[in-house]
Order: structure tokens, then C-alpha cells, then sequence
């Protein structure tokens, strides 16, 4: 099975040993992604409906660097420091992703200087 890697000059540059997306099998898996800047700044100290903007953007960067999009997602993770802020993630989230919307899990996470995380698995073939 061959893979792909993507590199975007809109996303923030990976902060470690990871492609910020790689395409495998007919899907494309987008690394995490954070209120980080292309700068590699994180803005943790954003009010949250911030945060959950530059962390979607940047997601949504990545899966541009594949010619995709959010809409093509089939399955979404979020992390999110305090599940109380689901509420308010879900009303912006609702505007990035297509419909149906993808699978998605939501998970509790000790964050550390940001509120959240998202990243996602895109459908790259056509059916």
C-alpha cells in the first residue's frame, strides 16, 4: 500500500515527527490540529469560540493541501479540555463539516495551554 504525505503553507508547520496529512487506502488522515498560527504561536489565551475557529481553519488547511475539505470528512476526533464548551464547539463545527455530518467522538483531554483539539479522517475516493 503506497502513501501520500501533504504539506500546506496555511497550516502551522508540524511541531513534531508527523505529516499534516497523509493519504493511505482511499483516506486521508489529518494530523491534530490547534489555535496554533503559521508562525507556530498557540493562542490558548483566546476566548474559546476563537480557539475553535483558527483550530477548524487550520484542519480545514490541511485537508485543502489534499484538494479536499472539511465535507469530505468521515470521522472526526475532538478533544476538548472542558466537555462543558461541546455545546458551543458544536454550533461553529456544524458550519465546516458537510451532510450528513461525519462520525465524530468527543473526548476529555488535560489540554495543556490551549482548550482544544480536532483532527479527522477524509474520504479521498470517489464511491
Amino acid at each position: 500500500m503506497s502513501r501520500k504525505a501533504y504539506t500546506s503553507d496555511r497550516t502551522p508547520p508540524p511541531a513534531g515527527t508527523y505529516s499534516v496529512a497523509i493519504e493511505a487506502a482511499g483516506l486521508v488522515f489529518l494530523a491534530g490540529q490547534t489555535p496554533r498560527d503559521r508562525n507556530n504561536v498557540r493562542h490558548g489565551d483566546k476566548p474559546f469560540a476563537e480557539q475553535v475557529r483558527m483550530t477548524l481553519d487550520n484542519l480545514e488547511a490541511a485537508a485543502n493541501a489534499a484538494g479536499l475539505s472539511l465535507k469530505d470528512a468521515v470521522k472526526v476526533g475532538v478533544f476538548l479540555r472542558n466537555p462543558a464548551d461541546a455545546k458551543e464547539f458544536d454550533g461553529i463545527y456544524a458550519q465546516y463539516v458537510g451532510d450528513p455530518p461525519p462520525a465524530r467522538t468527543l473526548t476529555q483531554s488535560n489540554l495543556a495551554g490551549f482548550d482544544i483539539e480536532v483532527d479527522a479522517v477524509l474520504l479521498a475516493s470517489a464511491d
